[in-house]
């Protein structure tokens, strides 16, 4: 028993120094990782970046049609239309901005909408990786269909 304890001590811990070093504060998957990717820096703080969209193409659904609201989908107004012909698709964006995004799919005789959203921030990772360094985080856009 006493090892197990010690176990969920040091568990613990380590959760602490995590939490602590700010590497756990966000839900981005960047976030997840304990290290900064110093080859992603910008020498000078950038105003814009990609927003990156994760979607789905296959034999139903070869291109797919994006609408992008600045700000909630509900609220927000419509920023930019465009359609993806694959997989993975780029838009250069303004950071500190939240942008919610529309796919528009189709399976059979149905129409499948797949929202998501987020906001990109800039992350000064000069201490880590050398004066200046600036890193954009977020951004990230899943709209894949589920199988």
């Amino acid at each position: 028993m006493p090892s197990k304890r010690r176990f969920i001590i040091k568990l613990f811990t380590l959760a602490m120094i995590a939490g602590l070093t700010g590497k756990f504060t966000g839900c981005e998957p960047e976030d997840l990782s304990l290290m900064t990717d110093c080859n992603d820096c910008y020498d000078i703080q950038p105003d814009s970046a990609r927003l990156i969209l994760y979607l789905t193409i296959d034999a139903e659904n070869d291109s797919v049609p994006l609408v992008f609201f600045r700000g909630t989908i509900e609220t927000g107004e419509v920023d930019w239309r465009d359609t993806a012909t694959g997989d993975t698709f780029y838009l250069y964006s303004e950071i500190d901005r939240e942008y919610s995004v529309q796919a528009t799919y189709n399976r059979g005789e149905k129409t499948i909408l797949a929202f998501d959203s987020d906001k990109m921030k800039i992350s000064d990772a000069s201490e880590e990786c050398g004066s200046p360094c600036y890193v954009v985080k977020g951004g990230i856009f899943d709209l894949r269909l589920q199988e």
